[in-house]
């Protein structure tokens, strides 16, 4: 016995982000959405201090997933100790992670080849954001700790909170 039907059922969309690294870093905590991932790498070296900050971006419903890890070493291999998970809500002013990023915009450097201060990998894309000698990593290095001293402020790495560096001689341009 042989059925035919002309039916044909529909196939249920999949869900799809529209996240553009490119086009929406500034506004990355607010457009991100639950398919996207952020990763962050920020290298917190200076002088006598080395480590490495790695951040995974993610959202669940109404809030951002902070997982933050450390290692105290640039040395390849070097063990990354995972810290407690930040939670924060989509609409939070505290984090204030976008204005830094708006902040540091001509230090973006769209070439894959090169590896910033700080870099944002979505997928397979990668922002880096560059620093030119000591004094310009430095006041990077403060805005950037700053910054995430607001949603960790008693963290142990993020130890370049001091005050910012307003002599012109000490940065490079």
């Amino acid at each position: 016995m042989l059925f035919v039907s002309c039916r044909t059922e529909e196939k249920p969309q999949l869900a799809k982000s529209n996240f553009s690294i490119q086009n929406d870093y500034t506004e990355l905590t607010n457009k991100i959405t639950e398919l996207d991932t952020i990763k962050i790498w920020v290298g917190l070296s200076q002088c006598l201090f080395q480590g490495v900050e790695k951040l995974t971006i993610t959202r669940e419903k109404d809030s951002l997933k902070v997982q933050p890890e450390f290692a105290e070493s640039m040395v390849i291999g070097a063990e990354f100790k995972k810290i407690k998970p930040v939670f924060i809500s989509v609409n939070d002013t505290t984090w204030k992670f976008n204005e830094f990023l708006k902040r540091n915009k001509n230090r973006l450097n769209l070439d894959s080849l090169k590896y910033g201060r700080l870099q944002i990998t979505y997928k397979k894309k990668r922002l880096n954001f560059m620093t030119v000698g000591l004094g310009d990593n430095a006041k990077f290095l403060i805005d950037y700790c700053k910054t995430m001293k607001n949603i960790m402020p008693d963290s142990d790495y993020h130890i370049y909170t001091g005050i910012e560096i307003e002599d012109p001689e000490l940065i490079t341009q």
